[in-house]
């Protein structure tokens, strides 16, 4: 045996023992324990609890009296404490070696005893200090410094507390309580199956009993699997049960029994080790592992928790379940499946199948839990344009009329169309929906192109100038008809965003109202309100025209002059502040990308009450020939947050519009023109018949020299060789109708008289308001919670619940509880009834004057009666002419009066943006029929 070994160290008992002793005494020295074996070495340095010391075995009491001696002699010159290991005890030693030592006599080593000395506990239970049970101190001492001061023991060291320790300092399980859920957790966090494997005997025989204590029911499997070598893909499989074990598994018509029995026997072999655990246990073991990922994806990014979802796949996959797995409504290829299934029904549809079957295959893609993912969002975005284009075609869109119904149709319908055209064109990363949606393009390119057809033949008139319905406002009358009656009652700001069309404004449009902007109408309005392009439909003649209040053909200078000496606008500006426009050149901060501080600083001020800007980030995307998608927002056209904030300041009435459209690239046809004077547009020349595709205009609206032009109707065509993003100039309703709104942001207080509030107002087919129902479930993996009916004030934290697990199989409907428990009724008195209950009447009194009137609330229950007690709240916002931004202060208010003592009668879900009411829970709280 050498005297100094540099590898040697301190056995563990030795080392908790040494502990022990100096934190009861941190001066202890010349310390002798009782330890019959021999060291690897016959000294042994060592730190502990942050001293050195020097561990010498003494195979007689000579050596020890030789250690001790030497040690009093170098004392001076070390630190070192002495520790002394022999197998003699008190009795076996002389009087003047106990007097050298510490406490006078050798210390034994007991675990119990070291224990509570390190842990500092006061007693033990008593269960542990059984003699089969002596390894639970020495799992504690051997991972002490794992756990110390994370627990806290008390004074009574208890077996829950033991073992808590034991799982902290053996298996790394730092959860805070001991649940199902928590344990899924835990195995996700390092190597667990490592952990396992290098646990003592002891430990592993005796795990079961430790997981027994938090998991009664389900202990067994876990346990199972964690000794099976499957600790560190416990949630995969897990999840893997979630489908396999599902009670709503067998209910799938498209699975084989046979070998959903078989994979099931394969799996207990694989994974359990043959052991027969009942399905009962093995199905919450799935469902918690969906409760925890389903957690995860709200709180967590998809890398966090994307390997066990795969990994889940594969499990299913190797026992032949990949059909199964494909219904599931958490797994990514159960949400791949469903994007097939809504490409599919999709196909189907189009070639004149029903659209309910879409509908319904939309819907379940919705209801997948991956589908509000970032990762997912685009193509789940792109499968409801698809849908509402279906919708579309299947109302059979208006392909004929005058210019008048051709226009209102196309504000009204035709701009939302174009705009859900645009989200389909570039296909997906998912191939079937890929094929489908070009597909879905022709079609609707068809009925667009006639639509187009019709209004060329009607553009004659738009170049006479022939009268419009005072809502379609000649672009050269915008000044006098619009901006000057509006500027007699405050500051003004006309912004004109260059290019854009109906589709980009309805696009930006939603997000003016997330921005705070409320839009205006005057009271007698009939509909929306459009501009209507000068021809031909290109900057130096419509914009020109806009911003002179005449029709003309100029540039940027010529639009300065026009506008700051516009007669109507002169009278109402003086003379220091006289009308102003900005133009893109006037925009931009130099050395930056910000708004000129100066330009803001007019528009924020009070003293210019007319002012223009001209943002050209539209249509310098569309000259541009890169084939990238723009989501217009505030975001993505430049300078509009700071103009518009700027005008918010100021309280301004924001004028957006336009000086024309602009049609997209879309297998555009190149046709030569005899002169390369525009995109779409080329002169009257006595050489020259129209195309099929092309009409000849002529009257007062040409700003040509001779009054004619010739444009295409059709939106593929062009006469430029090379190819650009988009083109205007053209006669399609894309190019000659421009978008028009007039916006108050929601902090400014002041009215303007003669114009109110409206809502964003969307086309019917945008929403399906259709009830789908299924009796076949569309997900196997869905949690199975019952809610039990609420009571008073618990009700509400119930409800929340219950509107989260409401259709907990996955069942197509998201109304079809309500319509099991309130069916629809006939309508009747009911809600003349419930106005004049005692009760109602009570509740009222007490809302005072914030409480919504009578009239209001009849109108509301009407309405949810009509659509079968749900309701979007963009249709709501529709039907009731109010705003998004009061929609949600509206719908508090009837709360206030239906939802007595907390009962969630009327409700509305965030996510989802649904309005509901439980007329049975209604009628029975108000005690009406």
């Amino acid at each position: 045996m050498s005297i100094m070994q540099a590898s040697a160290t301190l056995p563990m008992p030795v080392v908790t023992q040494l502990q022990a002793v100096f934190q009861r005494d941190a001066e202890a020295d010349c310390v002798a324990l009782v330890w019959p074996n021999p060291l690897a070495a016959l000294a042994v340095e060592q730190v502990v609890e942050g001293r050195k010391v020097r561990a010498i075995y003494c195979v007689s009491e000579l050596a020890m009296r030789e250690a001790l001696v030497k040690h009093h002699q170098d004392r001076k010159e070390t630190s070192e404490r002495l520790v002394l290991l022999s197998g003699f005890a008190e009795t076996d030693l002389a009087m003047d070696v106990l007097a050298r030592i510490w406490r006078n006599e050798p210390q034994r080593i007991s675990p119990w005893k070291t224990l509570q000395q390190l842990i500092r506990v006061r007693d033990i239970d008593p269960r542990l200090t059984r003699k089969q049970s002596r390894w639970v101190a020495e799992a504690m001492l051997n991972g002490v410094e794992r756990y110390q001061g994370k627990i806290s023991f008390g004074e009574i060291l208890d077996e829950e507390t033991a073992w808590r320790a034991i799982a902290m300092a053996h298996l790394n399980y730092q959860e805070a309580t001991l649940d199902l859920q928590s344990v899924l957790s835990w195995s996700t966090k390092g190597d667990v199956s490592a952990l396992i494997t290098a646990l003592p005997g002891d430990i592993r025989d005796n795990l079961g009993d430790w997981l027994a204590r938090g998991l009664p029911d389900t202990h067994e499997v876990v346990s199972t699997l964690l000794l099976n070598d499957q600790g560190s893909d416990l949630l995969a499989v897990a999840l893997a049960c979630s489908v396999l074990f599902s009670s709503n598994i067998e209910r799938l018509q498209a699975l084989d029994l046979t070998q959903l029995h078989i994979s099931r026997g394969i799996f207990r072999e694989r994974f359990l080790g043959g052991k027969k655990i009942e399905f009962r246990v093995l199905q919450p073991l799935g469902e918690v592992a969906v409760v925890l990922v389903r957690q995860w994806i709200g709180a967590l990014g998809f890398p966090s928790y994307a390997r066990f979802l795969s990994k889940a796949e594969l499990i299913l996959a190797s026992l032949d379940m990949q059909a199964a797995a494909e219904h599931s409504s958490l797994l990514p290829c159960g949400l791949h499946a469903r994007f097939s299934a809504f490409a599919s029904a999709l196909d189907q549809a189009l070639d004149g199948g029903e659209s309910m079957a879409a509908e319904s295959a939309l819907q379940q893609i919705e209801e997948h839990r991956l589908a509000g993912l970032d990762r997912y969002s685009e193509t789940v975005a792109r499968a409801n344009m698809a849908m509402r284009l279906l919708r579309w075609l299947k109302q059979a869109p208006n392909v004929d009329g005058t210019a008048v119904s051709l226009i209102g149709d196309y504000i009204e319908q035709g701009g939302f169309c174009d705009w859900a055209r645009t989200e389909i064109w570039a296909g997906d990363a998912e191939e079937s929906l890929s094929t489908v949606y070009q597909k879905l393009s022709q079609h609707v390119g068809r009925y667009r192109e006639r639509q187009n057809q019709a209004f060329g033949q009607q553009l004659a008139s738009i170049a006479r100038g022939d009268h419009l319905p005072a809502r379609f406002i000649p672009v050269e009358r915008a000044l006098d008809d619009l901006v000057a009656p509006l500027a007699e009652q405050g500051q003004v700001l006309l912004l004109v965003l260059d290019g854009m069309s109906e589709a980009v404004y309805r696009q930006l449009s939603a997000d003016l109202t997330r921005n705070h902007w409320l839009e205006l109408q005057p009271v007698s309005a009939q509909g929306d309100a459009c501009l209507v392009a000068a021809l031909p439909t290109v900057t130096q003649v419509s914009r020109c025209s806009l911003l002179s209040g005449a029709l003309c053909e100029g540039n940027a200078n010529d639009e300065k002059k026009a506008f700051s000496s516009h007669p109507q606008l002169k009278k109402l500006a003086s003379t220091k502040f006289p009308p102003q426009v900005f133009h893109k050149q006037d925009l931009s901060q130099s050395g930056s990308g910000s708004l000129h501080s100066s330009v803001r600083g007019i528009i924020a001020g009070t003293e210019h009450r007319v002012l223009a800007v001209v943002i050209n980030a539209i249509d310098d995307q569309l000259s541009s020939s890169s084939q990238v998608k723009v989501d217009w927002s505030f975001e993505t056209v430049a300078l509009l947050r700071h103009v518009m904030e700027a005008a918010r300041e100021a309280g301004r009435v924001v004028i957006i519009t336009s000086d024309h459209g602009h049609v997209l690239d879309h297998d555009s046809v190149y046709q030569q023109s005899a002169d390369e004077n525009g995109e779409r547009y080329h002169p009257v020349a006595p050489s020259i018949t129209p195309s099929e595709l092309e009409v000849l205009l002529s009257g007062e609206r040409v700003v040509t020299a001779n009054k004619q032009v010739i444009l295409p109707w059709s939106e593929r065509l062009r006469y430029t060789k090379s190819r650009s993003h988009g083109y205007h100039g053209g006669g399609s309703l894309q190019e000659v109708v421009i978008p028009l709104g007039v916006y108050i942001n929601a902090a400014t207080r002041q009215r303007v008289e003669g114009w109110r509030e409206v809502p964003r107002r969307l086309p019917a087919w945008w929403y399906s308001t259709k009830a789908i129902q299924s009796d076949t479930p569309s997900a196997v993996d869905e949690p199975t919670v019952s809610v039990e009916a609420p009571t008073k004030k618990a009700a509400g934290k119930k409800q929340a619940v219950a509107e989260v697990v409401e259709d907990m199989f996955g069942f197509a409907s998201p109304a079809k509880a309500l319509s099991k428990s309130a069916p629809v009724v006939a309508t009747s008195d009911w809600v003349a009834e419930l106005l004049s209950s005692p009760v109602y009447g009570q509740v009222r009194d007490r809302a005072g004057r914030t409480a919504i009137s009578d009239e209001q609330m009849q109108t509301l229950l009407r309405l949810m009666e009509k659509h079968r007690w749900q309701i979007m709240e963009a249709v709501l916002c529709s039907e009731l002419l109010i705003p998004k931004l009061r929609i949600r202060g509206f719908l508090a208010g009837a709360q206030k009066l239906l939802n007595v003592d907390g009962y969630p009668i009327l409700s509305v879900e965030r996510d989802s943006q649904t309005v509901r009411l439980n007329v049975a829970d209604l009628k029975k709280q108000f005690e009406i029929q």
